[in-house]
């Protein structure tokens, strides 16, 4: 039976859960050298952190000086002086002290009233839509990161472009390259026992049948990116001291493989917990602390390895809260919100007006301002080097945050 390479790939990233990938073989099986001479130290590299669950971006950048905010939410309304001062009419929530600090030095960019036409509330469906880059996913079978992996590495399908620190999201579905899963380098340990090694890639070597040559050929591949990101976990070093949270320590594996400049440009991390529809005060003050400060222990990593002037960290969450609160202490399913985008080269700032709180829609929820294609056309025009009319199915203004 005909096995097509897209439906291999993802079953295969699927099941394995763990460096579903693309290394390189050479011919008979023999695996190549992986290191550091296979990408430039100069290539940028683009780390996307999903904030899962849908983000009430009213308490996160917060426009306390709006009596509509502090009328709708008569239990969450943060005041001024709890918030961290932007201007005269907005304030960052106080577990954001370090993304304030990087927003005073010119480092984050906070894009606000980011979303989409006709906002699907639904968790599912509007990842789905963030995932994929268009409106209607059904349809659509590849995500915007693998387009955009498949067109800069068409003809380098073999070595490791990109990694997810947490699951295979939509977002990598290609035809090309494929994305290795790497939530835990200890999950697979084979490297350390060599007879079992060498039995495994004997095991994987081609026969001239098609369809198991090419499940072999994953096999090899797994095998090599497995070696290669075991090495450079082993030789990273830092003196960074990053928070002990799950969170936390996928930015810090992120940062150690970038260190290690084994090749990936893309990373994909995602930190849960958003859905706020009850006691939402301090659920969402600890989640922003987390994110707050796992994401500055990255960054002065990257500062310490020298390699800050080639990452850039961007945020989104598949939606925002609605502009009143639920009586429980929380907030239901909304449509827009803002987005971070961190660096040593992004130009920091707001970008984009606040949104409207008495301008609705018809469902009662805020209009978005900005098209979250547009952030991703600036991403992929001016840090990776992509053409984004190709990778998003059409034309959108990019925006000056880098």
């Amino acid at each position: 039976m005909a096995i097509d390479r897209r439906t291999l790939i993802r079953s295969t990233c699927a099941t394995a859960a763990a460096f579903a990938s693309k290394p390189a073989w050479a011919a008979g099986g023999i695996f190549r050298e992986r290191g550091a001479a296979l990408r430039a130290s100069t290539d940028t590299v683009l780390v996307i952190v999903n904030i899962n669950g849908g983000n009430d971006g009213l308490n996160t950048v917060v426009p306390f000086n709006d009596s509509v905010y502090r009328t709708a939410r008569p239990h969450i309304a943060l005041t001024g002086s709890q918030l961290l001062p932007i201007d005269t009419q907005t304030g960052l929530h106080p577990s954001l002290a370090n993304f304030h600090r990087y927003l005073d030095s010119g480092k984050l960019a906070i894009v606000q009233n980011v979303g989409y036409p006709k906002p699907d509330m639904s968790h599912f469906r509007s990842d789905d839509i963030w995932e994929k880059a268009v409106l209607e996913p059904e349809a659509e079978p590849t995500g915007w990161l693998g387009r955009a992996l498949d067109s800069l590495y068409k003809n380098d399908t073999e070595n490791i472009h990109s990694i997810s620190v947490s699951g295979y999201p939509p977002a990598f579905f290609s035809d090309l390259v494929t994305t290795p899963v790497v939530s835990d380098p200890g999950s697979f340990n084979y490297p350390q026992d060599p007879p079992k090694t060498d039995s495994l890639r004997t095991m994987f070597q081609p026969t001239g049948r098609a369809n198991r040559d090419y499940v072999a050929h994953i096999a090899q591949m797994t095998l090599a990116d497995t070696e290669a990101v075991q090495a450079a976990v082993t030789s990273y070093q830092s003196t960074i001291v990053y928070p002990d949270t799950g969170f936390a320590h996928g930015m810090q594996l992120a940062a150690s493989l970038i260190a290690s400049d084994i090749g990936p440009r893309i990373f994909y991390i995602s930190q849960g917990g958003y859905d706020t529809h009850s006691n939402q005060l301090g659920d969402h003050e600890s989640l922003l602390k987390e994110l707050d400060t796992a994401l500055d222990a990255f960054y002065r990593d990257l500062v310490e390895h020298g390699h800050d002037q080639r990452v850039v960290i961007m945020t989104y969450s598949e939606f925002g809260r609605r502009v009143e609160d639920n009586g429980s202490g929380g907030t239901d399913h909304g449509s827009s919100a803002p987005l971070f985008v961190l660096g040593s080269r992004v130009k920091g700032g707001l970008y984009g007006a606040p949104p409207s709180l008495t301008d609705l829609d018809s469902d009662g929820n805020l209009k978005f301002a900005i098209d979250f294609r547009q952030v991703y056309a600036s991403v992929l025009a001016n840090w990776m080097g992509a053409d984004p009319a190709e990778i998003l199915f059409g034309n959108y203004p990019t925006i000056s945050f880098l």
